[in-house]
């Protein structure tokens, strides 16, 4: 979903609640954010808009840091998959039941990081 899209959908109670984080890169902000803040005729609208908008994070961050953050995610997710498939592994050969609490269990990851990673059909299938 686009930033956009997302502010807009915000129930006003969750933007004066401040139950919402909402983070912006610097482009999205100039090239998206503030034409459509200028284009909109309703105030109400625009108040609950700039309401969010005061909430917000604000990050800077280099081509550099993203490739980074991006090369780091990808390492975590497969040393997570590895650790799930190896915990999968080791239930079967003490045949014990394969649940995504046994599994989190065996592997040492949380019970959401094995949601995340197999699906119930997966699960039923073992």
């Amino acid at each position: 979903m686009k930033t956009i899209d997302y502010i807009k959908s915000l129930n006003e109670n969750e933007v004066y609640s401040k139950k919402v984080r909402i983070e912006f890169n610097l482009y999205e902000i100039r090239d998206t954010i503030l034409p459509y803040l200028e284009s909109l005729e309703d105030c109400h609208e625009r108040e609950v808009l700039l309401k969010a908008l005061d909430n917000a994070k604000i990050i800077e961050y280099s081509p550099n840091k993203a490739n980074a953050a991006e090369k780091a995610t990808k390492a975590r997710t497969a040393k997570a998959k590895e650790k799930i498939q190896n915990a999968v592994n080791i239930l079967r050969m003490e045949d014990k039941k394969i649940t995504y609490y046994s599994i989190a269990k065996t592997a040492g990851v949380s019970y959401s990081t094995v949601k995340k990673y197999i699906s119930l059909n997966e699960i039923n299938s073992f």
